[in-house]
């Protein structure tokens, strides 16, 4: 499965095994951005920048949907 930075834009591999269900903080190599992605059997569920919010948001383990009930932009 490919991922591309929701910041360059650049395709981030993540077909290793541990990213088939997950649920977490995805950096990216090219350009330091910060994605809380969540996978389910290999299909990306949702994924949202976390590069624009606060830096300690990012180290956090991720528990729950910090965006839920935001309007997208």
């Amino acid at each position: 499965m490919k991922i591309k930075c929701l910041s360059c834009h650049q395709e981030i591999n993540v077909d290793h095994q541990a990213f088939s269900s997950f649920r977490g903080s995805l950096n990216c190599l090219n350009c330091g951005g910060v994605m809380e992605i969540q996978t389910l059997i290999g299909v990306l569920i949702w994924c949202y920048p976390l590069s624009g919010v606060n830096p300690d948001l990012a180290r956090e383990p991720a528990e729950h949907n910090r965006y839920a009930g935001q309007k997208r932009i």
